[in-house]
């Protein structure tokens, strides 16, 4: 009787991004921890993000404030998956062979300067730090740089 070793898939993070700066495998919640090390991340208690498990257009300002003072780990890696999900939308879009400069111009034609815009939400949330270096390295990883 032949055995086999029960996997779970992965998830779907970790099938798609890597997070590393030189192409290797690289966790978003790796990759995070180095941000946390260098006490980037508010680390007090999250009220607003009560019941938040996930980034939309509609709670995106409740995530992502003006200041980017109380951007928590959590609140960073809800932010990278959401800037993440905008971006593969936009590629969807693209006739041919994808790069992030193809992403980055069809980004810049769907930009429109409202609230409710994926694309205006997500220059917003790649003025922080880590998420602005998660998001260009994970891109660059996929679809070269």
């Amino acid at each position: 009787m032949v055995s086999t070793k029960e996997t779970r898939p992965a998830a779907p993070e970790t099938q798609k991004w890597s997070f590393s700066a030189d192409g290797k495998p690289l966790s978003l919640d790796e990759f995070l921890e180095s941000y946390k090390k260098q006490g980037v991340f508010y680390e007090g208690k999250e009220q607003w993000l009560k019941g938040v498990v996930k980034v939309s257009w509609e709670n995106f300002f409740l995530v992502c404030t003006e200041e980017l003072d109380d951007i928590s780990q959590r609140a960073a890696k809800m932010l990278v998956q959401y800037c993440l999900e905008i971006t593969e939308e936009v590629a969807s879009r693209i006739r041919g062979p994808v790069d992030p400069t193809k992403i980055a111009e069809a980004m810049k034609r769907e930009f429109d300067e409202q609230y409710d815009n994926p694309i205006y939400q997500f220059q917003w949330a790649m003025r922080h730090d880590a998420v602005r270096e998660a998001v260009t390295g994970a891109v660059a990883n996929r679809w070269g740089k």
